[in-house]
């Protein structure tokens, strides 16, 4: 089964809950992310994202703080797919730091999640693919070796 710790962004962009809200802006557009992970000595305590921004422009002097959502899931990076892939159904989280012994080591988000789907899809279709064609090739020998022609020259 897929772990996590195999679909994780490991380098993580992190700001203070202190940090006032252009910062994280500025940070955001310079990266060309649409969140980051509030995090208080390397522990995730909220995520801040595009939509939390536009909501808190009231001031240049909003802090992180005031918008950052904590509405969160921090997760495990030995979690499986399927576990998370049901927490975003279910609860409509879109981002879920990962964490290791209270560490932020990676960030899950929709889109890494919709990746991992689509390679998942694409490995069974390909071996779906191989498995036809072993069985094609093993049914296309047993009719040759037992035709006429097959049994004349494997006689």
């Amino acid at each position: 089964m897929i772990k996590i710790r195999n679909i994780m962004t490991k380098n993580v962009i992190t700001i203070s809950q202190n940090s006032s809200i252009m910062d994280a802006a500025k940070m955001m557009a310079s990266k060309s992310v649409s969140s980051l992970v509030v995090v208080e000595k390397d522990k995730p305590v909220a995520v801040i994202s595009e939509n939390d921004i536009v909501k808190g422009i009231i001031s240049k002097k909003t802090k992180v703080r005031d918008v950052m959502s904590r509405e969160f899931m921090v997760i495990s990076p030995m979690i499986k797919f399927s576990e998370i892939s049901k927490s975003l159904s279910e609860q409509k989280i879109k981002r879920f730091p990962v964490a290791e012994n209270d560490r932020l080591i990676g960030l899950i988000t929709e889109t890494d999640i919709i990746q991992a789907t689509r390679d998942f899809t694409r490995f069974h279709q390909i071996m779906q693919e191989v498995i036809l064609g072993i069985f094609g090739l093993a049914t296309a020998f047993f009719l040759f070796y037992f035709s006429p022609i097959g049994v004349s020259i494997f006689s």
